[in-house]
């Protein structure tokens, strides 16, 4: 396995970015709902309540789920029996963790897709951006975007602890660029042309 990971959000600037292709190109952390529809070699969902949905079905006795512990859990045996913990919890977000967990693996080169922070401006107001709006267990697309500084601080967190690592958050053209994240010296923006012809891939509609 090459030592390049994608550590994929669920933000809609990576749609159409298949995450098979990926695969075949290096270790991929995905976050919660891409259960439903591929199996990347490391899912990591840290909501309860995703964790309750994902064990409804046979998903983590087949393959990698990574959480952080919660006291609610020992009522499903299935959930206690199959789900990896976080030792120590970080109680980050889904897609920060995903990011520290690539870092603390070992990775030097890490892809970031799907890291949008920013909602879709409506008027006066951001709008949810997520790939799984409007689906069980997400907020609905209409209602108002999760203000991202947390994530922006866990993100940037993983930027300090690890300064021999090559960030690369792929946005497609005149998408949000944070300047927040600039100041570490490790991070670039590259586009998503500029990924689908690095490593040879197409947008699948």
């Amino acid at each position: 396995m090459s030592n390049i990971a994608f550590v994929l959000g669920n933000g809609e600037s990576r749609r159409g970015i298949e995450i098979d292709d990926l695969m075949e190109k290096g270790t991929v952390f995905a976050c919660n709902g891409v259960y439903r529809t591929h199996r990347p070699h490391f899912l990591i969902a840290v909501d309860p309540k995703m964790i309750h949905e994902i064990a409804e079905t046979d998903y983590m006795l087949h393959n990698k789920v990574w959480s952080n512990f919660n006291e609610q859990y020992r009522k499903n045996q299935k959930i206690m029996d199959f789900v990896q913990w976080f030792k120590p919890s970080l109680g980050w977000s889904s897609g920060p963790t995903a990011l520290r967990m690539a870092c603390e693996q070992g990775f030097k080169e890490i892809y970031i897709l799907g890291f949008d922070y920013q909602g879709h401006k409506d008027g006066q107001r951001f709008t949810l951006n997520n790939i799984f709006g409007d689906t069980r267990n997400y907020k609905r697309k209409k209602d108002e975007a999760t203000f991202f500084g947390n994530w922006m601080n866990q993100t940037k967190r993983c930027l300090k602890d690890f300064p021999g690592v090559k960030f690369h958050r792929v946005i497609p053209e005149g998408w949000f660029k944070p300047k927040d994240l600039e100041w570490a010296g490790n991070i670039d923006h590259p586009t998503t042309e500029e990924l689908l012809a690095k490593f040879d891939l197409q947008i699948k509609k």
